[in-house]
């Protein structure tokens, strides 16, 4: 490894290490997982990129494999940003914002730029990137990687939905531009005798020889990170964009190195409202009311879930909103003008439940922060036990969660285990954190069975394990699961088209196995 290290560090700006310590604050994340990289890599500039991709690529011709993960702050919590080989670290220096127009309302940013730093400079023009990740200090490279919706995806969607289009380096170095083509421009693509023309002829192949299975395979129509987004790749008149795929693939077809991004115009004012409901409450009946509204935001807390974190760490926050711990905490936010009459008429629907609203900016903060009583769980840890990121991202349809949450709780009843679970109503996508102890054998047995008996409580009520976030390795082994064998192949194949040798996140999305996770996962957190 020592030549390998010697002959990059003379070829690029950027800095390559491997320091024993640098690699082992890399060989976590933010999931259950260690894999300690052979070295590590600080690329100062897209050219570095493309030099590691095609030295990689060269090795892997001659049959030596150095797996490449791309990574930022490194929260992901399937696995997804850790792994053998090399390791590129972006915030270092890849973290600029390139280009601004304030008129056109679009920033170009390198992927290595926080999310919180870029809404702090937006901000100063009246902006925004309509995403609100639950991790604030994850980079945009990052949150494309994962394609994430967040808090107020109810209203604004994926950040897909923000996304012009990427600067992208392939496995073999080469490096493409994303964006919409019409059906000439895609025959220009795949005449090009190249890397980039091979992937356009054989992705447009795929998609016409397997049409009925694309199509059946997004009839669902649920937020589902699993696979590839195929059906987002060509429409009906024949326009093909690569750029659905790069978003929410994890860094495993391709490294995202920058993007343009389109901003909105920042909301100049919001109503917010936090409900206590009780066990008279129909809470089906209100969701479906409440989504009727058109909210910016819709996020709830399990009562339980309340009292749990009251237990372990005496944090009762939520006595500045509530007499009484509510079978259900909701926050329900709007932010257009029409705000007054949408708060009024959810007031009225309110009658066997507690309302705090609030307009002022400092009467919103104190409900925000009762609700982020929820980081007393992702952070908790007492003698070897902690809340282990299993099921950060399930989806379930909204009006389905008052049944899906009761069978969580009975999981984890008849598994010994305690834990918390919320979530966003709005969107279905659910976090469910069990409190496990992994130094203890027994309790690292009970992992792989929690998220067996989870899987299936989320396929009965026709949802995914991955709705937001994508499998990581967590998840790869449950995921195929959720569609049959031919649609695995279909996505086994896009991945060989992009990466024929399997270094770019090798293990993420395919191929692991749940002995293999159990080889990789940590004794302690």
């Amino acid at each position: 490894m020592s030549k390998i290290t010697d002959y990059l560090g003379e070829r690029l700006d950027g800095e390559v290490t491997t320091s024993a310590l640098v690699r082992e604050k890399f060989s976590t994340d933010g999931s259950i997982f260690r894999i300690t990289p052979d070295l590590v890599i600080y690329p100062r500039t897209i050219n570095d990129i493309k030099k590691v991709a095609r030295f990689v690529w060269r090795l892997a011709e001659r049959g030596q494999r150095l797996p490449i993960t791309a990574r930022g702050f490194g929260g992901d919590t399937t696995g997804g940003a850790i792994g053998a080989g090399a390791i590129l670290s972006f915030p270092e220096h890849m973290s600029r914002i390139l280009k601004f127009d304030a008129k056109s309302q679009m920033v170009c940013v390198q992927s290595g730029i926080g999310y919180s730093t870029l809404q702090e400079v937006m901000a100063a023009y009246g902006l925004f990137l309509p995403v609100q990740p639950n991790n604030p200090t994850a980079t945009i490279g990052g949150i494309i990687a994962h394609n994430v919706s967040g808090t107020k995806s109810i209203k604004y969607g994926p950040i897909l939905e923000s996304v012009d289009c990427l600067d992208v380096v392939l496995a073999n170095g080469e490096v493409i531009h994303t964006g919409r083509l019409n059906k000439r421009e895609l025959n220009r693509k795949k005449g090009l005798q190249s890397m980039e023309g091979e992937i356009y002829r054989a992705l447009d192949a795929l998609i016409d020889n397997n049409a009925d299975l694309v199509s059946d395979f997004a009839q669902k129509n649920i937020p589902n990170a699993v696979g590839f987004p195929l059906h987002l790749v060509k429409d009906d008149k024949g326009a093909f964009d690569l750029t659905p795929l790069f978003a929410g693939s994890q860094g495993t077809l391709g490294i995202i190195t920058q993007a343009i991004l389109k901003l909105l115009p920042a909301p100049e004012d919001s109503s917010l409202l936090a409900i206590g409901t009780t066990t008279e409450t129909d809470l089906n009946a209100l969701t479906a009311q409440i989504l009727e509204l058109e909210p910016s935001e819709f996020r709830f807390i399990d009562g339980e879930t309340l009292k749990l974190i009251q237990k372990k760490t005496a944090n009762n926050s939520w006595k500045r909103l509530f007499d009484t711990v509510p079978d259900k905490m909701l926050v329900v936010e709007f932010d257009d003008k029409h705000r007054a009459k949408r708060m009024k008429k959810l007031t009225k629907m309110l009658v066997t439940a507690k309302v705090k609203t609030a307009e002022t900016w400092e009467d919103q903060e104190k409900i925000r922060s009762v609700y982020d009583i929820v980081r007393e769980i992702t952070n908790f840890t007492e003698r070897g036990t902690a809340a282990l990121p299993l099921a950060d991202s399930i989806y379930v349809n909204p009006k389905r969660i008052p049944e899906f949450i009761p069978r969580v709780k009975e999981i984890m009843n008849r598994n010994h285990i305690e834990g918390g679970i919320w979530g966003n109503l709005g969107s279905g996508i659910i976090t469910v954190r069990p409190l496990i102890n992994l130094e203890n054998l027994g309790q690292r047995q009970t992992v792989f069975r929690f998220m067996n008996e989870l899987r299936d409580a989320v396929l009965d009520l026709d949802g995914s394990i991955a709705g937001e976030i994508g499998e990581g390795r967590l998840n790869a082994p449950f995921a195929v699961d959720q569609y049959n064998g031919k649609m695995a192949e279909l996505f086994s194949d896009v991945k060989k088209i992009f990466d024929p040798f399997n270094v770019l996140n090798s293990g993420v999305k395919f191929g692991t196995t749940k002995d293999a996770l159990s080889v990789i996962m940590r004794q302690k957190i």
